[in-house]
């Protein structure tokens, strides 16, 4: 009986951990969406906690009513859109992007 005691004690140790370490890896990610009737073009920038522009992390075509998920690195990113891929990009919105927040691009 200890030595169950003992591994379930283990056991509910590490998936405590596993789960915290799951639980961060997610805060500093969001979800951008494209509105329901278009699809859109989108340039998503990594930013600082000032809003200053770091790399491109994310770059393409969200599909009509699609999302995709990015991942920034402190928690804040910027974005250009376009509806036609033809035209300029435009916006150079900030936003904070964090624990799977939905962001609709329009």
């Amino acid at each position: 009986m200890f030595k169950f005691k003992r591994s379930f004690s283990l056991f509910f140790l590490v998936l405590t951990f596993l789960w915290t370490v799951h639980a961060n890896a997610e805060d500093n990610s969001c979800r951008l969406m494209a509105p329901e009737q278009d699809d859109v073009w989108v340039i998503v920038y990594d930013a600082d906690d000032d809003g200053n522009r770091k790399q491109i992390i994310w770059k393409g075509k969200i599909e009509a009513g699609k999302q995709i998920t990015v991942n920034a690195t402190d928690g804040n990113i910027r974005y250009d859109y376009t509806l036609d891929p033809g035209s300029p990009y435009g916006g150079d919105l900030s936003r904070g992007c964090h624990d799977q927040k939905i962001i609709l691009v329009e």
